[in-house]
Order: structure tokens, then C-alpha cells, then sequence
């Protein structure tokens, strides 16, 4: 009576396994190179410090384009890039500019954050993901420049 309660039992307890180690090897396989939104994400991808910290580093090595200037070009630029598990960022992508080369000199001074992010992870695994940063530029009247999060 025992042996056949084990021998229904066996095949069902190796078909649970079966299905537990594909699916752990289909997370594993996914996370490899796949590219995540932040809302896909348990813990998301962050600059080291903060934003807070981000935007001081953008305010204080961003140079408003002269043509952006002498036209008086002001507004949201978005830039979408994406953090590497190892830290670094790449492939820089401008989705929203005010042209004049706003957008390109807010990728300049991000490749300079190189190795100073945070990845994101799913799983207590490091995965790379997107991140969208939004910039408000603004020309204050001494012709300086003034950039804060375009989300607040």
C-alpha cells in the first residue's frame, strides 16, 4: 500500500521539480541581456548618490550651448539611457529636446557619471535597465544656467 502511494507520488514530485528548474533557468536566461522598464524592476536603477546628487553634478559641469543661448531656448529635454549591471550607462537616446544641442550636452556630462551607478535588480540579481531623466533648462536674467528635475 506505501510503495503505491510513493510510486504515484514520485512522478508528480518530479514533474514539480522539472517545472521549478525551467522556470529558474527561464529568469536566469531572461535577466542576461534583456533590458527592463523601471515599473518591470524590484529594486531600480539609481544614480550613487541620489537625484539629488545627480542634479547638483548636472547643475554644476552643464555649459548652456551658445546658439541655445543666443536664442533663448529654454524648456524640457528627456534623455533615456540605460544602466549596465556592472554601473556603467550607454546607449543614450534623446526622446524629448529643445534642440541647439541641450540634448547632447546632457549626454556629455552623464558619460562623465560613468561607474557611478547603482543597476537595478530583480531577484537580488543585478539587471540592466532604462532610466529617463528629465531636465528643465532656464536662462535666469545674469544669463546663467539653471536646470532642475523636470518631474517636480
Amino acid at each position: 500500500m506505501l510503495n503505491k502511494k510513493i510510486t504515484k507520488i514520485i512522478p508528480i514530485l518530479l514533474a514539480f521539480l522539472l517545472v521549478n528548474s525551467l522556470s529558474s533557468q527561464r529568469v536566469e536566461k531572461d535577466t542576461v541581456n534583456n533590458i527592463y522598464e523601471p515599473y518591470q524592476v524590484r529594486t531600480k536603477g539609481e544614480y550613487e548618490g541620489g537625484k539629488k546628487q545627480l542634479f547638483q553634478i548636472l547643475s554644476s559641469n552643464l555649459e548652456y550651448p551658445d546658439q541655445a543661448l543666443k536664442n533663448d531656448i529654454q524648456g524640457k529635454v528627456i534623455v533615456k539611457f540605460v544602466i549596465e549591471k556592472n554601473g556603467t550607462i550607454s546607449n543614450f537616446e534623446i526622446l524629448k529636446d529643445v534642440g541647439y544641442g541641450c540634448g547632447e550636452e546632457i549626454i556629455r556630462v552623464l558619460k562623465k557619471t560613468q561607474a557611478k551607478w547603482n543597476s537595478a535588480k530583480i531577484d537580488n540579481k543585478r539587471v540592466r535597465s532604462y532610466y529617463i531623466l528629465r531636465v528643465k533648462f532656464k536662462i535666469h536674467k545674469d544669463h546663467k544656467l539653471y536646470i532642475k528635475d523636470a518631474n517636480n
